[in-house]
C-alpha cells in the first residue's frame, strides 16, 4: 500500500500544476496586394471565444514586421513554465524551402529571400512557445506561392516539428493545399473551430477529427485540415469539472491517505483552511494532500486534533507552517501572513445590533459615515441567487464570490452560512446590503435599478488581479524594466485628472497658472495632494489615509531639493482618497493587461488619446476632451503628469502583490507625460519622478480609493 501511495505522490510531481490559460490571437488583413476579407472576423471572433472560456486574451490586428516581433515577444514574456498557450493566425503565410512563414502587413515582398528576412518564422514561433507547460498552434493561414497573394495557387505550407509531448499544430489545410476565405463572415475552417470550440470535454484531438470532417465537406474535399504533434496529457478548450479531475494538468484534490498514514485514529477532528496567492502542492504532516491554484482556498475537514504540519511547494519557494488543531475548530493558514487563526465552530459569534456602531466624528453634511462590512460565519451553507442591473463582481463579507452579468440570474450554490455584508461592483456603479445566509436555504436578492448608486466622486471599479508591469521592449528607457509579475487588490480610481472645479471646492483656493473649472489643478506638490486628498475623504464622510508629521523628519525622504521632508504614513485599509501607486497607475493605463498592445493609455496614435507638445499649443487643455482608454479613462496619457505615492525607484524581477515602491528615495513618481512632453513620456510605461516639494503648472492628480460600495 505505501509503495502505491509513493508512486502516485511521484507521478503527481511530475504533473504540471498552476496552470494559466493565454492565448494571443492575430488576424492580419490589409495587404497591398489586396484585402483579405474574413482574417478580422476570423482573429476577433476567436478572441472573444477564448476569452468566454477562460484563456487571457492578446488580441492583435493588421502586424506590420516590428509589431508582430512584438506581439509574439510580449506574450512570451508573459508565460510562465507552468501556463497552457494557444496562438491563433488569420492571414498570408508562405513556405520557402521547406520553411513556414507568417507574412506581416505593410511589407514589400516580391521573392524569396525578401519573404524569408521581412515574414515571422513558424520555427522561431514554435520555439518561444516552448516556455509554457503546453502550447497549441492554429494556422488558418493562406498558404500561397511566396511570389503571388493568390489563394487558388496550390503551395500550401510544410508540415511543422512540434515539441514532443508538449506541442500541437492544427492547420486549416493539409501540407500542399490552400486554405479557403469563404463566403460568410468567417472562413470554413474557423467557422467550424467557433462551431466546435465551446463543447464541453472535447480533447483537442478530438475537435481536429470534427473539424476536419466537417471543413471536407464545406468544401467538397478541396480542403482538409490536419494536426501534428503529440501531447503527453489531454487539453479542453471547454473543461467541466468532471473533465478538470480527469485531466492532470489541472490541480485538484487527491484522496487523503488513510488516517493511519496521517496520525493515529481519533474521535475528536477540527478543520483546516488554507490560503495562498501563489498556490502550490500542500502536504499534511509529511503526506501529499492537495494542490491548490493561486488564489484559491482548501478546506480540509475531519483533522484528528493535535500538532500538525502544513508545508507549501511551488516553483517559487517551500514554506512550512505548524498549527494545532482543536476539536470544532477552524485553523486558519494564510502562506502569506505568519499568523495561523482560529475560528469557532460550536457557537458563530453574535453579531452585534445594526445601529450599535457611533458614526464618525465631524461628517459634514455632504458626506455619511460607511458602516463596517459584515462578515459573521456561521455553521453550515447555503445558496445565493442574484439578479442584478448592470454586470460586475460581488464580494460577500469582504471576499469576492464571483462575477455576474446584467440582467441574468446568477446562483451561488455552496454560500457559508452567516451574517454578511454584500456587496456589488459594477464599472461605473455598486450596491449594497445586509444580508442573512442561512443553512441549507437559497436567498434570493433582486436588485432594483432604483437602489443601484454611482460611487462618490464619479469614480470606476477596477477589478484587480494580475498583470505584467514595465516595457517589454527594448527601444524603452532601462528605468521601465524589467517586465514583471505584480498582483493587485480591486481599487476605485477617478476617471479624469481632479479638476479645478473639484480643488477649489475642497481646499478653498487655485493655485493653477491657467485656470478654469474644467482644467486640471495643477502648481501643487506631493504634500499638496496628501492634503487635498484628507480633506476630501473628511468632506465625503470617509477615513482619511494620511498622517502627515509635519514635526518629523521623514528619514527615507533623501531629497537635498524638500526643505520639509515631512514624515507621512498611509493607512491602506482606510475607506478615504488617496494618490494611486505605480502599480495601480499602470493597471488602469493598461486595462489590466500586463502585454498591452497600444503605446499609450487608449490608442497607438498619441493624437487621439494625449495633449502633448505637438498638438497642446503649450498649454494644458480640459480634462476628458480627447478619447479615453477601453477601461473609461481619460488623460492618462498627457494633459498633466499625475503624483503616485511611490518613491521612483528601479523595478525588481520577483513578483509583487500592491505594490508600494522603493522603500526609500530622493523623488516621488509622476506618470503619464503631459502637454509640455513630447509622444516618448506618454507612453503607458514612461515613469519620472520629482521631489515631494516641488511643483510646475504639469503636474496634477488622480485619487484612487480602497473599493467600497456605498
Amino acid at each position: 500500500m505505501k509503495k502505491v501511495i509513493i508512486i502516485c505522490l511521484m507521478l503527481i510531481m511530475l504533473l504540471p500544476v498552476f496552470a494559466a490559460r493565454k492565448a494571443l490571437v492575430i488576424g492580419n488583413a490589409t495587404y497591398e496586394t489586396g484585402e483579405l476579407r474574413n482574417s478580422i472576423n476570423d482573429a476577433t471572433d476567436v478572441a472573444a471565444t477564448l476569452t468566454e472560456l477562460g484563456f487571457i486574451v492578446s488580441l492583435h490586428q493588421n502586424l506590420n514586421r516590428p509589431g508582430f516581433y512584438e506581439a509574439v515577444g510580449s506574450f512570451v514574456a508573459a508565460l510562465t513554465p507552468s501556463d497552457e498557450a494557444v496562438f491563433f493566425y488569420s492571414g498570408h503565410a508562405m513556405q520557402i524551402e521547406g520553411n513556414n512563414y507568417l507574412v506581416p502587413v505593410s511589407e514589400y515582398i516580391d521573392s524569396a529571400i525578401r519573404c524569408a528576412f521581412l515574414s515571422y518564422d513558424c520555427s522561431l514561433l514554435l520555439g518561444e512557445l516552448k516556455r509554457a507547460a503546453l502550447s497549441i498552434v492554429i494556422l488558418d493561414a493562406c498558404r500561397d506561392n511566396p511570389f503571388s497573394f493568390s489563394r487558388s495557387l496550390n503551395s500550401g505550407l510544410a508540415p511543422l516539428h512540434a515539441a514532443a509531448g508538449t506541442q500541437y499544430v492544427l492547420f486549416s489545410a493539409e501540407a500542399g493545399k490552400t486554405a479557403e476565405e469563404g463566403t460568410g463572415r468567417n472562413s470554413p475552417f474557423t467557422e467550424s473551430l467557433l462551431a466546435n470550440i465551446r463543447t464541453p470535454d472535447k480533447k483537442v484531438t478530438d475537435l481536429v477529427q470534427i473539424i476536419s470532417n466537417e471543413v471536407a465537406i464545406k468544401t467538397q474535399e478541396r480542403q482538409i485540415p490536419y494536426s501534428t504533434g503529440n501531447l503527453r496529457y489531454d487539453f479542453y478548450f471547454n473543461k467541466s469539472e468532471s473533465a478538470s479531475l480527469a485531466n492532470p494538468s489541472i490541480p485538484v484534490q487527491v484522496n487523503r491517505p488513510p488516517a493511519e498514514v496521517l496520525a493515529p485514529v481519533l474521535t475528536d477532528f477540527g478543520q483546516i483552511r488554507v490560503q495562498s496567492q501563489f498556490g502550490g502542492e500542500l502536504y499534511l504532516d509529511g503526506v501529499f494532500y492537495q494542490s491548490l491554484l493561486a488564489g484559491a482556498e482548501g478546506n480540509w475537514k475531519e483533522i484528528p486534533v493535535g500538532e500538525h504540519v502544513v508545508v507549501l511547494k511551488n516553483p517559487r519557494e517551500e514554506l512550512s507552517r505548524k498549527l494545532k488543531v482543536m476539536k470544532n475548530q477552524i485553523s486558519l493558514i494564510d502562506f502569506d501572513a505568519p499568523d495561523t487563526f482560529v475560528e469557532e465552530l460550536q457557537k458563530p459569534t453574535e453579531p452585534p445590533a445594526v445601529n450599535s456602531t457611533p458614526p464618525a466624528k465631524d461628517i459634514t453634511p455632504t458626506g455619511q459615515a460607511l458602516s463596517p462590512i459584515r462578515s459573521f460565519p456561521a455553521l453550515g451553507s447555503g445558496s445565493l441567487e442574484l439578479l442584478c442591473p448592470f454586470a460586475g463582481d460581488v464580494y460577500l463579507g469582504g471576499k469576492l464570490l464571483g462575477e455576474f452579468s446584467a440582467n441574468k440570474l446568477k446562483k451561488f450554490p455552496k454560500v457559508d452560512a452567516g451574517d454578511f455584508t454584500l456587496e456589488l461592483f459594477g464599472r461605473f456603479s455598486c450596491y449594497r446590503q445586509d444580508v442573512l445566509i442561512s443553512d441549507r436555504v437559497n436567498t434570493q436578492i433582486t436588485v432594483n435599478q432604483n437602489d443601484v448608486v454611482p460611487y462618490l466622486r464619479e469614480l470606476i471599479y477596477l477589478p484587480g488581479g494580475d498583470f505584467f508591469m514595465g516595457s517589454q521592449f527594448m527601444d524603452r528607457p532601462d528605468t521601465e524594466r524589467p517586465h514583471h509579475e505584480v498582483s493587485l487588490q480591486p481599487f476605485l480610481m477617478s476617471y479624469t485628472e481632479v479638476s479645478q472645479k473639484l480643488w477649489n471646492s475642497v481646499m478653498k483656493a487655485n493655485p493653477s497658472a491657467r485656470t478654469g473649472n474644467k482644467f486640471p489643478v495643477t502648481n501643487i506638490s506631493w504634500y499638496d495632494a496628501l492634503e487635498f486628498c484628507n480633506a476630501l475623504s473628511t468632506l465625503d464622510g470617509l477615513e482619511p489615509c494620511y498622517i502627515i508629521d509635519k514635526s518629523l523628519t521623514d528619514i527615507n525622504n533623501e531629497s537635498e531639493f524638500d526643505s520639509f521632508r515631512y514624515s507621512v504614513t498611509c493607512n491602506w485599509q482606510a475607506t478615504g482618497y488617496r494618490l494611486p501607486t505605480e502599480a495601480e497607475w499602470e493597471f488602469a493605463a493598461k486595462c489590466g493587461d500586463g502585454n498591452y498592445a497600444k503605446k499609450h493609455a487608449g490608442s497607438n496614435y498619441v493624437e487621439d488619446v494625449a495633449w502633448h507638445i505637438d498638438n497642446s499649443n503649450a498649454r494644458v487643455k480640459e480634462v476628458g476632451t480627447l478619447a479615453p482608454n477601453e477601461w473609461g479613462f481619460f488623460d492618462l496619457s498627457g494633459n498633466v503628469a499625475e503624483w503616485c505615492w511611490d518613491f521612483w525607484g528601479a523595478y525588481g524581477k520577483e513578483k509583487q502583490t500592491n505594490p508600494k515602491g522603493a522603500s526609500s528615495g530622493s523623488y516621488r513618481a509622476v506618470r503619464g507625460g503631459s502637454w509640455a512632453k513630447d509622444d516618448g513620456a506618454c507612453v503607458v510605461t514612461a515613469r519620472n519622478g520629482f521631489s515631494p516639494e516641488h511643483k510646475n503648472n504639469e503636474v496634477g492628480l488622480r485619487i484612487v480609493r480602497k473599493a467600497r460600495a456605498n
